[in-house]
């Protein structure tokens, strides 16, 4: 299917077209005419195209950017979480899954430590900027290389490809810190917020699910351990 993706590709479409329409046309002229193409019948056969097919192509190459740049949006709303700009669930695993079965990386959930009481107290005009926040630093936190994605509601996961458990601890340590030590202002007051930390590794061995199942035992430790902490998988 024809497609244009930039104004470059537009113009050129204009000129390809007006340029093929004109050799068309003299082409048609030259078989059809009784004497051929002469100088008599080239300025009929000239301008016949160049008056039509610059209008009519710039026209559909208008258009066809229009679909395009349609379709892009439509591939980004698809992709990435609408309030955070954060990677989607479902196309997080799609980025995984094409990292292939025996990748090795480490694996992080996080989750906003007693986020429905920051709703309950401060609104969720309040709990929107937390989640917000939270997301910003976490993608910020796991560059380069990292994919982070919201993985529902309060929840996060990102992955950090060729990262081993130890160095992501530390990435997830420094995540953990930064989201604690910042106050977002929520009308007169200055509101910090926590979050609980799990990590897994993938080695290849196993699938995906079973790593961000240990990740989930680790953040769930890390809940019961007191929250505003990071717990690696028990490995052992």
């Amino acid at each position: 299917m024809l497609a244009i993706r930039s104004k470059s590709q537009k113009w050129y479409f204009v000129a390809s077209v007006t340029m093929i329409s004109l050799a068309v046309s003299w082409l048609v002229t030259s078989l059809t005419a009784p004497e051929g193409l002469t100088r008599a019948s080239l300025v009929p056969s000239t301008l016949a195209p160049l008056l039509i097919a610059p209008l009519a192509s710039y026209w559909a190459a208008c258009r066809l950017l229009e679909i395009h740049i349609l379709n892009e949006k439509l591939l980004h709303l698809a992709a990435h979480d609408q309030m955070t700009s954060l990677y989607s669930r479902d196309h997080f695993f799609r980025l995984i899954a094409g990292l292939g079965s025996e990748f090795q990386g480490s694996f992080l959930l996080a989750d906003i430590d007693r986020f429905k009481s920051i709703n309950d107290t401060h609104g969720h005009q309040a709990g929107d900027e937390v989640i917000r926040f939270v997301a910003s630093v976490l993608k910020d936190g796991v560059q380069p290389g990292g994919i982070a994605a919201r993985f529902g509601g309060e929840e996060f996961v990102a992955c950090l490809p060729d990262v081993p458990l130890t160095a992501a601890a530390e990435t997830a340590e420094a995540i953990r810190r930064t989201i604690g030590a910042r106050p977002l202002s929520v009308g007169a007051e200055g509101l910090l917020c926590t979050v609980s930390i799990g990590l897994g590794y993938h080695d290849g061995s196993r699938p995906v699910e079973a790593v961000l199942r240990d990740a989930d035992e680790a953040l769930y430790a890390a809940k019961n351990g007191g929250r505003n902490q990071v717990q690696p998988a028990f490995t052992g």
